[in-house]
């Protein structure tokens, strides 16, 4: 069994319905790495549940990148 990596940039993230209720690690640009699960997405705003069931919002503007990991049959 494989993992494939998604990368999700800046200008790919706003209104993005495909990262909700997914596991992701968010990099902001103080490189500061939150992981979690999406919330909610809208065009100014991501906000991640922590495992602590914690919730965070991030402002898209302060978010450099978004990994996601894929299991794969390879």
């Amino acid at each position: 069994m494989g993992k494939r990596q998604v990368v999700y940039k800046t200008g790919e993230i706003g209104g993005n319905s495909e990262l909700v209720d997914k596991e992701v690690n968010l990099i902001t640009v103080a490189d500061r790495v939150w992981h979690g699960r999406v919330v909610s997405v809208d065009h100014s705003t991501v906000v991640l549940r922590d495992a602590r069931s914690g919730k965070h919002t991030f402002p898209i503007e302060q978010i450099e990148t978004i990994y996601r990991e894929i299991v794969t049959d390879y």
